[in-house]
């Protein structure tokens, strides 16, 4: 148990907190799956666990008290968090919830995947124009989803202030360039000069599992293979 004995930081026992939370609801998984890199994971991060009011109301929790520690990092208040179809429209409709139990009202803002030319027509769903942004998803990888979704609040008017996600898997891009990167999060904050923010990491979660003397060779070797080799100082 040295781990959590030697990080008793807020932000590692927030971070453990959180994978204690996702392992015991299963939204966590361990085995064999393709990411949307292509690439061959040792372990999901499984949103649609998500899936029970109680269980969206504490992710939205979570969220919510990081965004209240990002805001004092950037020092500016956040006018709106924007969730990528299609995961991230119940994170941001929870996190926004959880936020105005906390005298925090903000708005929130959606994409959709197709274009709707009816009603108020558009992809948008929400206000973007001349917000401070922050953007909420899931888990970041490769980074492709939030490239795509700076993109998409940039084409809107809105100003990209950050990312946040419930776990950095800390895995390099596809970029030609990856390389020259520890991980994906480091490349967007290099090329974007916009920061990526996470409530945990795979570096934690391995940490986490070995403290409970579990075997973590897969994800040692996965993360070698496509994110910043491990150490314990990360």
């Amino acid at each position: 148990m040295d781990y959590l004995k030697d990080n008793n930081s807020k932000v590692k026992q927030n971070s453990v907190k959180f994978l204690e939370f996702a392992i015991k609801n299963e939204v966590l998984n361990f085995g064999s799956y393709k990411t949307k890199a292509n690439r061959q994971s040792p372990y999901f991060f499984n949103t649609g666990r998500f899936s029970q009011g109680s269980l969206l109301k504490d992710v939205g929790v979570f969220f919510a008290n990081e965004i209240f520690t990002i805001e004092k990092k950037l020092n500016i208040k956040i006018d709106c968090i924007f969730g990528p179809a299609y995961k991230g429209i119940p994170l941001v409709s929870s996190i926004s919830i959880a936020l105005s139990n906390n005298d925090r009202n903000i708005n929130f803002a959606f994409n959709r995947k197709e274009h709707k030319d009816h009603g108020e027509k558009g992809i948008i769903v929400g206000e973007l124009k001349n917000k401070n942004v922050l953007i909420i998803d899931d888990v970041i990888s490769a980074g492709l989803s939030t490239y795509e979704s700076i993109k998409t609040i940039k084409e809107n008017e809105g100003i990209p202030l950050g990312v946040l996600v419930a776990l950095d898997r800390q895995e390099i891009s596809n970029s030609i360039d990856a390389r020259n990167f520890r991980c994906a999060s480091c490349e967007i904050f290099s090329k974007e000069k916009i920061p990526v923010f996470s409530i945990s990491n795979i570096h934690d979660l391995i940490l986490l599992l070995e403290s409970k003397n579990q075997n973590t060779k897969k994800l040692k070797c996965y993360l070698k293979e496509w994110g910043s080799l491990f150490n314990e100082s990360s």
